[in-house]
């Protein structure tokens, strides 16, 4: 098998499996094309906003996003905030997650980030361990729908 190419979004990767690979999260490949279009406008807009994603032979097969929070504290440092880490079902176990996450780290350090933090469950902690992840906090959550 081919090794994945480790980049940032574009355009035509909304349908070039981007939205279907996201479908392992939650359903997102049935959103309407100008309203995808219109998010994806909105997140390339901002620099601090970067989804990474894997392409396997043209197609998109893994995405990872990455938002950077500028803090008042720690002399106005940057935070790294991952989400939606997924890979297509058909692609698991290919340590496609691993490069993406090893990608956005990456870039969080090169853009100044004195600290990465994400919420997992408990299932998938040891992968974000493996990547040098520590427990240190507990998540909690409001819905406000």
């Amino acid at each position: 098998m081919d090794e994945p190419i480790i980049r940032e979004l574009r355009e035509g990767d909304l349908w070039n499996g981007f939205l279907t690979t996201l479908d392992s999260l939650r359903q997102a490949s049935n959103i309407d094309k100008n309203r995808a279009l219109g998010i994806f406008k909105k997140i390339n807009s901002n620099p601090d906003y970067i989804i990474g994603v894997a392409e396997l032979n043209g197609k998109i097969v893994g995405a990872t996003t990455l938002l950077i929070e500028s803090k008042f504290i720690h002399n106005g440092g940057l935070v790294g905030h991952i989400e939606d880490v997924v890979v297509d079902k058909n692609f698991q176990g290919l340590q496609i997650g691993k490069k993406i996450m090893e990608y956005l780290l990456k870039v969080a350090e090169k853009r100044g980030c004195y600290k990465t933090i994400l919420d997992c469950t408990d299932d998938v902690k040891p992968f974000y361990e493996k990547l040098g992840f520590k427990h240190t906090a507990n998540e909690l959550r409001f819905d406000h729908v």
